[in-house]
């Protein structure tokens, strides 16, 4: 059928004989769906509830309800109440209202029931099609909600693919209640993008940046996204399309639909792909990880089906792409072989690597084992490690151990990838340090910036997304305005210092085509104020691009208003030196912003303080010229003391059994001593007894005998003796464990314990 607007179509069927008759059954109509797959007028929706439900329904175990206790408008609202799980809530299917590149704006006024805290919702779609299920949250319909006024969640949302069915849902904290009333499905006239200004990818290109990517799924190759892409990018990153969840969901099962479209895209445009990402401890699913409902362990046979399940991965990958580009043109430059295997704090593991399934079952190795077979199955791309918060000074030292770890071993790594989720108060000077490391442990590898975004958050939190929903955040800057001018200078001097870089510096992917896309909105909580990338809601240029492209466009700087930031700090460890503990001289942590440069914290309790035999936690704060003061971050200093050298020793001197009368007080002598080295501290002793058996009594130090032994040390094969006193009322034999605890000059802690009889008669 040639293209066009039509509205209505009529199937007949005919004959050359007009006086012929004939019957018809079973009419089926095999198709994409008519509304996403063809242009036409999409059906609007609107209501209030007035007249019913209207279509709303429930989605997993919610309850909804048309209520008159509280509405937006007229006097009629849905409640929503039963939510035990965050995806769960009010379901609408706009299955007509939808078109394939074509924006809807979609509004749905919400407020929480009474009594309740505020929460985060937020709109979504679910689209069932060919491919599976997707999800997708509506762009720039997020909020945090309270009780006490509506709020609406309003966004556009543009339908990437055709699919089968497709519903609009409230989703947010799980347990909220809320209403919803006045909602709204409209196409509407989107602004044209800005033809006039530099692409960002000639621009970027012209200083020896080879690839200009950015984060899309389906909704970015249709429509007016598609034409910002072309413009001012030449490559891009699967967002979730080539992630293990969504390429291989069950063992043997493998979904390809939505990554070949992303592919189809790219070839025929000319844009070059960065796969992401081949082994992840997120977005992986479970069975990888199991043998039937049993957890792996690391025994050989263990390991060895993990191996051949990594390699059948990679392997079933690069088979599908081959066959797809049998002549070697495929799109992909790049992949992210390994993802986020750095803990955020030190650990137990080498390197401080993630305590991953991964890693628990395979070890270390694991990371040779996915650059192995990736090397072998896709041996014309590059091949490139990838973490966050690799700016970060203790984080970077362990991201360049196991890397240099990697280059010993021989494996095949072609680059490192830092992330880059920085805020606009992080020292841009952090992420130069990382990236002269790089270049300082081997020139010949490549650097990437794989998913930018500047934070306009006051909180300096990182980007685990296994981390859970906490800590919340709210904005770095009051004024909208004033903050995106802000994030325009962030860009300007993050982009010169990477310029600094461009031997080295293969790519930089920002990580969403415009602020209504931006992970950031929506997680961990609604922030609707985020504005981390060049374009905005409506894909216009914001002070971010200009900040690249040409910094004299940039309006005057605000005033200094962003607090320093201050690095994360390992933890500190010392032996003591004496039973108070050790002095401890740590290094201060590094903290700064982008105003003023390093600033000194101020850490309590101070360097070079006494700290007592434990774990003492130290909190730095600083503050920069402004007199903006940072959130505070803490760090453990833990004081251990050395292996013992002595050896207490207790013994009951009336022998293994203590007679005694009822009614009578008994007395027991006990022998202490130190049969080792070293000393034992006279002052550090107690004991206590715990009746295990026989009829009730106390056991315990008579008056005056705990000043006998605490009143000197015992050095090797001194002793004391101390007595115990009780009086059983009862006829019976009568059993404590009896414990002597005490410590050694450097403060490690000695027990010696004792069972004591008492065998009470008449």
């Amino acid at each position: 059928m040639p293209a066009g607007s039509q509205s209505q179509l009529e199937l007949y069927l005919e004959s050359p004989d007009a006086t012929q008759s004939f019957y018809v059954d079973d009419v089926k109509i095999v198709g994409e769906a008519a509304a996403p797959a063809a242009p036409g007028a999409l059906v609007p929706l609107s209501g209030g509830f007035e007249s019913g439900a209207q279509g709303w329904g429930p989605r997993g175990d919610a309850e909804v309800a048309v209520t008159t206790t509280d509405a937006h408008s007229g006097t009629s609202g849905l409640s929503v109440t039963n939510r035990v799980q965050n995806w769960q809530g009010p379901v609408l299917d706009v299955t007509t209202s939808l078109g394939v590149g074509r924006a809807v704006a979609v509004s749905v006024w919400v407020k929480l029931t009474p009594g309740q805290a505020p929460a985060s919702l937020l709109a979504s779609v679910q689209l069932d099609g060919k491919a599976g299920t997707t999800y997708n949250n509506v762009p720039g319909a997020s909020a945090v909600v309270t009780s006490d006024a509506w709020t609406e969640l309003k966004g556009t949302y543009t339908l990437g693919a055709a699919v089968d069915k497709a519903q609009l849902y409230i989703e947010g904290a799980a347990g909220a209640s809320f209403m919803i009333d006045d909602f709204s499905v409209r196409e509407f006239t989107e602004t044209p993008i800005q033809q006039d200004i530099p692409g960002l990818k000639d621009v970027l290109a012209a200083d020896g940046i080879e690839h200009t990517g950015v984060a899309i799924d389906a909704r970015e190759t249709v429509g007016r996204s598609s034409q910002l892409l072309l413009k001012h990018f030449n490559a891009f990153t699967p967002e979730n399309d080539g992630k293990p969840a969504e390429i291989q969901p069950t063992e043997g099962t493998f979904t390809f639909g939505d990554l070949d479209a992303l592919l189809d895209f790219a070839d025929a445009n000319g844009i070059q792909v960065y796969g992401h990402v081949l082994a992840w401890h997120s977005q992986t699913p479970d069975w990888f990880f199991k043998d039937g409902s049993r957890d792996l362990t690391n025994s050989p046979a263990d390991q060895a089906l993990l191996r051949s399940r990594m390699e059948a991965h990679i392997k079933a990958i690069s088979d599908h792409i081959n066959a797809r580009y049998p002549d070697g043109d495929s799109p992909i430059w790049a992949w992210d072989v390994v993802n986020e295997v750095i803990n955020d704090a030190d650990n137990a593991n080498p390197h401080d690597m993630r305590d991953s399934r991964w890693f628990q079952v395979l070890g270390e190795t694991f990371v040779d084992d996915a650059f192995g077979f990736a090397n072998e199955y896709f041996p014309n791309a590059k091949l490139f490690i990838n973490d966050y918060n690799t700016e970060m000074p203790t984080k970077r030292a362990d991201y360049l151990e196991l890397i240099a770890a990697l280059k010993q071993r021989g494996v095949p790594i072609d680059g490192v990838g830092h992330q880059a989720h920085v805020d606009f108060s992080r020292p841009i000077e952090w992420l130069d340090a990382s990236m002269d490391a790089v270049e300082a442990l081997d020139p010949t590898l490549l650097q990437a910036i794989t998913e930018l975004d500047v934070s306009t958050s006051a909180e300096n939190n990182g980007a685990d997304v296994s981390a859970g929903t906490v800590p919340q955040h709210r904005p770095g800057m009051t004024d909208r305005a004033q903050s995106e001018t802000e994030v325009g200078y962030y860009y300007r001097d993050l982009f010169a210092m990477l310029r600094t870089h461009d031997e080295s510096l293969e790519s930089v992917t920002f990580w969403g085509i415009s602020n209504a896309r931006s992970w950031l909105r929506t997680w961990p909580a609604a922030r609707p104020w985020e504005t981390p990338l060049p374009f905005d809601d409506d894909l216009q240029a914001l002070p971010a691009y200009w900040g690249i492209v040409d910094p004299s466009k940039l309006a005057p700087r605000p005033s200094d208003q962003l607090a320093p930031r201050i690095a994360g700090h390992d933890t500190v460890r010392a032996t003591s030196t004496g039973v108070t503990g050790a002095k401890v001289t740590y290094t201060l942590p590094e903290a700064g912003d982008t105003r003023d440069g390093a600033i000194t914290p101020v850490c309590t309790p101070p360097s070079g303080s006494l700290f007592p035999i434990g774990t003492t936690k130290v909190t730095c704060t600083a503050t920069d010229a402004a007199g903006n003061k940072a959130n505070p971050t803490t760090f453990d200093v833990v004081v251990t003391a050395p292996p013992t050298t002595t050896a207490v020793y207790s013994q009951v001197n009336n022998g293994s059994v203590v007679r005694a009368n009822v009614k009578q007080t008994v007395q027991v002598v006990v022998q202490l001593g130190n049969k080792g080295k070293g000393s034992l501290v006279g002052a550090s002793f107690g004991y206590s007894c715990t009746q295990k058996s026989g009829p009730a009594m106390t056991l315990e130090l008579a008056p005056g005998s705990a000043q006998q032994v605490t009143n000197r040390d015992y050095p090797a094969g001194q002793n004391a003796t101390f007595q115990l006193r009780g009086t059983p009322t009862q006829v019976g034999t009568a059993t404590f464990d009896c414990t002597l605890t005490m410590t050694d000059a450097f403060g490690a802690k000695v027990t010696s314990t004792n069972t004591v009889t008492i065998d009470v008669r008449k």
